[in-house]
């Protein structure tokens, strides 16, 4: 395990009465360990201890521990922890009068392989208490604060594990002892299609909720950790697989009964089990992945089918997109589609666009879409990113891909003062084109809150004075010839 003290220091809360030391690992000439030489101590060691830092700087592990063994706990680190590579314990420090949580730390991505001994504070029983306890009594009521256990163990997001805790816990569990040791993959499906929809936050609050789910299906000895982004990994000591496969069951069904927002929570798992103490757990470990992603390439597809089809059904509810908007689109894009000749592939395009051209706007706020009367700047301009959501989104759902570039930019003009602001004239495929007049009639004709309702030859003759400014002029005159001629076609 590698530790980059840098980074890590970034993200510490430290208490006054933290401190750390380092220390480098020396080897003789065929490579085999000999000492530690303390190359570094933290300001608050000199304050806390009364140690004169220079006076131990430089020295080895083995003769610091001669002088302080009692003081910083050197004599326990020496012959308990660090033969058996036990990473963390905590001991009261009689000398220093507090209770200490000791991490044992080696980094290796400096010039120098270091040990790192850091010293946390955990004397505090419970926040807010004035209660004056005694070492005996304190050390059995220790309550270890999440603000000392992310320090290094704990991702910041979801409370949970992090992948530093869950490789030192397998070095230590990773034993006949722990047999049958079953280990869980699992991975979100869908999360960058919740971002791109709802924002980040929706994003944050689904991994939350998995986490939240998943905490309440194990045991306490279980090791739950986020290792990535959208990933979880747990470790189940004296566990079946049979068993663990049964726990992942529950946790779906909890998933499926537990909705965030309307957001349906969906984790694809794999499950696997060492079951002899010969094998390699690492391989038991790729075994679960390989489970995962296995089941993924299934479940993920269903995943986003539901989520598409709940962002729809949402949409519907929030916005003025109803699935008669949609169908009257249909019925005039291939009216001029067919009038232009226009190929199978495009009339396709066309299809797909009536049906997922806003779906953007399901990240734009309700309010701002149900507002009656004029939008102000700011407003209008969070109801243009919709076509920048709806492109992320239709990116992720394959029926919608072929066309994630014409939901980008179905709001194009002719003239170019569109959005996004790309293309302007013939650079504007032709099917954006027919949408767009197409799109642009059906609202006027029929009731939005923030535009008067227009009678059909109002609506053509605006499509008239707009032509060669907001829409294609050959297109344009070609629409208002065909809508003339089709009496039945409001």
């Amino acid at each position: 395990m590698q530790i980059n003290m840098r980074e890590q220091k970034q993200e510490m809360e430290y208490s006054p009465n933290d401190f750390y030391l380092k220390f480098n690992i020396i080897y003789n000439n065929e490579g085999n360990f000999i000492d530690y030489i303390l190359d570094y101590v933290s300001d608050e060691f000199q304050k806390m201890t009364d140690i004169d830092s220079s006076m131990i700087l430089g020295k080895k592990f083995s003769d610091i521990a001669v002088d302080y063994a009692e003081k910083l706990c050197f004599k326990e680190i020496y012959f308990r922890v660090i033969p058996n590579i036990k990473l963390k314990f905590d001991t009261f420090i009689k000398d220093l009068g507090r209770l200490y949580l000791i991490n044992i730390f080696y980094d290796n991505s400096g010039k120098e392989n270091q040990m790192i001994l850091y010293y946390t504070d955990i004397t505090q029983v419970k926040e807010n208490s004035h209660e004056s306890v005694e070492p005996d009594k304190l050390k059995n009521n220790i309550i270890y604060f999440k603000d000392k256990e992310k320090l290094y163990y704990r991702d910041k997001l979801t409370g949970l594990y992090n992948k530093n805790f869950f490789e030192e816990e397998l070095q230590r569990l990773d034993t006949k002892r722990q047999l049958p040791m079953s280990i869980i993959m699992g991975d979100i499906n869908g999360l960058k299609l919740i971002n791109d929809a709802f924002g980040h936050g929706m994003g944050d609050a689904a991994l939350r909720k998995a986490a939240e789910i998943m905490t309440q299906s194990f045991r306490e000895e279980d090791i739950i950790s986020r290792v990535g982004g959208d990933e979880f990994i747990v470790m189940l000591p004296k566990t079946s697989e049979e068993t663990a496969s049964k726990i992942v069951n529950r946790i779906k069904s909890k998933c499926e009964s537990n909705p965030l927002d309307f957001v349906k929570i969906s984790i694809s798992f794999g499950v696997a089990a060492k079951t002899e103490a010969d094998e390699d757990i690492d391989k038991i470990i790729k075994k679960a992945e390989d489970r995962m992603y296995f089941k993924k390439l299934k479940e993920s597809k269903e995943a986003k089918l539901s989520m598409i089809k709940f962002l729809k059904s949402r949409l519907e509810k929030i916005t003025y997109e109803t699935r008669s908007h949609y169908e009257r689109l249909k019925t005039l894009t291939l009216l001029m589609a067919n009038a232009l000749n226009l190929s199978d592939s495009e009339k396709e395009e066309l299809r797909l666009l009536c049906e997922f051209h806003d779906i953007g706007k399901i990240g734009v706020s309700k309010s701002i879409l149900q507002k009656e009367g004029s939008l102000n700047n700011e407003e209008w301009e969070n109801v243009k990113r919709h076509s920048e959501i709806g492109y992320y989104i239709a990116r992720e759902f394959r029926d919608a891909k072929p066309i994630d570039e014409l939901i980008l930019i179905h709001h194009e003009r002719w003239d170019g003062k569109g959005y996004p602001g790309l293309f302007k004239e013939n650079e504007i495929p032709i099917v954006a084109r027919v949408f767009a007049i197409a799109d642009a009639y059906d609202v006027m004709v029929n009731d939005r809150p923030y535009k008067s309702l227009m009678s059909k030859y109002e609506a053509l003759n605006e499509i008239r004075n707009q032509a060669g400014k907001q829409f294609d002029p050959y297109i344009s005159k070609l629409f208002i010839n065909l809508m003339e001629d089709e009496e039945q076609i409001v």
